[in-house]
């Protein structure tokens, strides 16, 4: 039975899913998380704006979820509203070396279907397994790449249902971070400018990423990706490993053996087994080197 939110919600015209007590940890690349109170999936860019008007008029707390990576939901849930975009505005279209896609597209299948048109510049996105608008909130990348670099322009929405289009330079973007991050809006999609080359090239740049992560990521098992930020002439993973860390386990939430920057899920792993695992690996780096680690990820 729909709930009197689902109801109201339903009367403005919203025409996408909706569901109450909706499991959030299957949405998760982490598998972690309890119920959020309502899970909406629009069908369109319409549906989007009138969540996010709706929400905003009831003074109800809304999030946006893309493919649920670098994103840590907590055991008790999500009180509120999340809009789901995955398998929603998903759109992907090219025209010449430009393509155009939406929020809810899958990066590394966008990054794919670049490849096999000749189109470089999104090699690296085949092995971030997240949505378009997931990569440019967080200006996702590997090394040096980083999604800003290919991003003509963004279509976003603001806190007040408006709908506009900001170039490359307006959208800020640094080391995984943007204008986007903690904006109040909603991305909507992208424009990439991308570059021709040899089909043959760019697919074997492509599998030598993608190999690369695979050979040093325990891709197998369910985590967040990176759960620190690289710190200034370092790297998260390394400080960690030299704290004696790797294989360190809190709960079902392991140390990844294979790299100590990837905390992974062994099975039943809760929110609050990883905040104590990230809370110690914080303090024995602090205590040992005088870094202080920054979270890579979101906490709901």
């Amino acid at each position: 039975m729909a709930s009197a939110l689902t109801d109201d919600l339903r009367s403005t015209g919203f025409s996408g899913e909706i569901r109450d007590d909706a499991p959030m940890a299957p949405l998760t690349t982490w598998r972690i998380g309890g119920p959020a109170e309502m899970l909406a999936t629009p069908r369109d860019r319409d549906d989007v704006a009138r969540a996010v008007r709706w929400a905003a008029s009831r003074r109800i707390p809304w999030r946006v979820l893309g493919n649920g990576s670098n994103l840590l939901v907590a055991d008790e849930g999500v009180r509120g509203l999340v809009i789901r975009l995955r398998k929603s505005l998903d759109a992907i279209a090219f025209d010449g070396a430009c393509v155009a896609a939406g929020a809810g597209a899958s990066f590394p299948q966008l990054a794919k279907l670049a490849a096999a048109r000749g189109l470089a510049g999104l090699e690296f996105g085949a092995g971030i397994p997240g949505t378009v608008g997931g990569a440019i909130v967080m200006n996702a990348g590997w090394h040096e790449f980083e999604t800003g670099n290919a991003v003509a322009s963004v279509a976003f929405l603001d806190a007040e249902g408006a709908v506009e289009s900001r170039e490359r330079e307006a959208c800020r973007f640094g080391y995984r971070v943007s204008a986007f991050r903690g904006g109040g809006g909603v991305v909507l999609g992208a424009r990439f400018a991308l570059t021709p080359d040899d089909p043959a090239a760019v697919q074997s740049r492509m599998d030598r990423f993608a190999g690369g992560r695979k050979a040093t990521q325990p891709t197998e098992l369910p985590s967040c990706g990176s759960v620190f930020l690289k710190p200034e002439g370092d790297f998260a993973g390394r400080l960690i490993e030299a704290a004696g860390l790797k294989g360190r386990r809190v709960g079902a939430i392991e140390v990844s053996p294979k790299h100590a920057n990837f905390f992974v899920n062994l099975g039943g792993g809760t929110a609050k087994d990883v905040l104590e695992l990230v809370a110690l690996a914080e303090g024995e780096v602090a205590r040992r080197f005088g870094v202080t680690l920054t979270r890579e990820f979101e906490a709901w």
